[in-house]
């Protein structure tokens, strides 16, 4: 848990989460989950299915009683709380340091996939859907769990899956799948209890949709195949290995048809390998060896100390990174968009586009006022749209009609990407700021409100930005802002 709290509180980066927060803010003031696309000005009244209503709510409340330390509390403790449940799902392994090994292996595949996103509280749901098929958790719990899982993520259909898959195995075994069958009727009783809420049945036909849109997903990262380049991915592939010797140490359907299900989903999407690396729990667990002489039933009074160091460690630790900034964006250009913001330039009057996890930032500084170009709700955008942010980050032959159509005055990019380097040569368009990665861009001959003289930003950077994110930031943005140029 002490691992997990550690991971939780780390500062919020994540660029979907800043969306879920903005959103949780609207539902807090209006009462009410939007029906219709609030925030871009391509898809201005479209159709949007907020399935992770329940989470955002969370996160804006969270603010809402202790700013950004309040939001962070919260991820701390939902990543605490997952490590708790995927210790208790390796309660088969008899000894402490084949438990703590596999623990570890969890952690670390976790500690760069997990992020502040509502998966987190759908990998507990699922985790305690498989404590329930192993008959270690009242499944008539299954139903209020079902309910949160179902408005918080639309990782719900997974727990069904494993069940059934997992009472199939149990029957090629020659063992009644008591516990498994038991779990799968509350754990459906709770989905479809899940449509009782402010979405109603639709929240229940999401994941289909979703998965429908492979026209789309197939570009976004977390579907695609992992590349194992990372460490958390190169971790998990030692979690494969070790569980496929599991196997042959302790071979069974009922553990086989779980690793080749869930495995195949991991390596066809990389959003997939958080959900298998919890699923392989158990499977390492009732294989591991027995080694050493400590063993997980004694209650020490050594390992009470233990326990009590790591609990207290925990809080100073959290108490420490409670003073620090909440977010970090420094892979975002907030540079320049206080720049654009020293300029007074409104964009929901002068149309900018720019990558989808920047239009999250958008989003969380300024809220629903229709500015953002494109974001990485995929599944909301009219197909037009989608191609035409395609179309600007592969800088495909279409840029410039794309451009035009929507009528783009302002473009903010990674200077590098071939985009930008198409427009800085282009006549049409000037530079406004430039720094070491992102280049604003704008559109000649238009009334953008920006002025063309050089010179330094000063002051005009990092305050404006922090404002609405518990002023953190903005010494580092100030300094960095010195150093950006204006050109002509």
């Amino acid at each position: 848990m002490t691992a997990g709290w550690v991971i939780g509180l780390r500062p919020l980066m994540d660029n979907s989460f800043f969306t879920h927060l903005a959103t949780g803010r609207i539902i807090l003031e209006t009462g009410s989950v939007p029906a219709t696309d609030p925030y871009t000005f391509t898809a201005p009244g479209a159709d949007w299915l907020v399935q992770s209503w329940l989470a955002s709510y969370c996160y804006a409340l969270a603010e809402t009683l202790a700013g950004g330390v309040g939001i962070r509390l919260f991820m701390g403790l939902t990543a605490a709380l997952l490590v708790a449940v995927a210790w208790r799902l390796t309660s088969e392994a008899s000894s402490v340091i084949p438990r703590l090994a596999i623990g570890v292996i969890f952690v670390a595949t976790g500690a760069q996939l997990w992020a502040e996103r509502p998966l987190m509280l759908g990998l507990i749901g699922l985790g305690c859907v498989m404590l329930a098929g192993e008959g270690a958790l009242d499944p008539r719990w299954l139903v209020p769990i079902a309910w949160v899982w179902v408005n918080v993520h639309g990782s719900f259909p997974l727990g069904v899956v494993y069940l059934v898959v997992l009472a199939v195995g149990s029957r090629l075994d020659g063992t009644h799948p008591r516990f498994e069958l038991r779990a799968l009727r509350w754990l459906v009783m709770g989905v479809v209890v899940g449509a009782v809420g402010p979405l109603g049945p639709a929240v229940l036909l999401f994941p289909l949709e979703l998965v429908q849109r492979q026209d789309v997903l197939q570009h976004v990262t977390e579907w695609r195949a992992p590349t194992f380049d990372s460490l958390g991915q190169r971790v998990f592939l030692l979690q494969v290995i070790l569980v496929l010797a599991s196997l042959v140490r302790r071979p069974s359907y009922r553990s086989g048809l779980v690793v080749i299900v869930f495995l195949a989903a991991a390596l066809v999407g990389l959003r997939n390998v958080p959900v298998a690396a919890l699923v392989f729990l158990p499977v390492l667990a009732a294989a591991a060896p027995t080694w050493g002489s400590l063993r997980c039933d004694d209650r020490s009074p050594l390992s009470a100390l233990v326990g009590g160091l790591a609990v207290a460690a925990a809080v100073l630790f959290g108490a420490a990174r409670a003073g620090q900034h909440h977010f970090e964006l420094s892979a975002f250009p907030i540079d320049a968009l206080a720049f654009l913001r020293h300029e007074h330039v409104d964009l929901a009057q002068h149309h900018m586009v720019t990558k989808d996890s920047v239009g999250n930032l958008i989003e969380l500084l300024d809220g629903p006022r229709e500015e953002v170009f494109y974001d990485d709700r995929f599944d909301m955008f009219p197909d037009a749209v989608s191609r035409a942010h395609l179309a600007m980050v592969q800088s495909g032959p279409t840029v410039r009609t794309e451009l035009e159509t929507y009528g783009i005055e302002l473009v903010l990019w990674q200077r590098g990407a071939a985009v930008a380097q198409r427009l800085i040569v282009d006549p049409e368009w000037r530079v406004l700021y430039t720094d070491d990665v992102w280049v604003l861009l704008g559109r000649r001959g238009t009334d953008s409100s920006v002025r063309e003289a050089g010179g330094s930003l000063g002051v005009a950077g990092g305050g404006l930005i922090a404002d609405g994110l518990d002023g953190q930031q903005a010494d580092d943005s100030d300094e960095r802002n010195e150093q950006g140029v204006l050109h002509q």
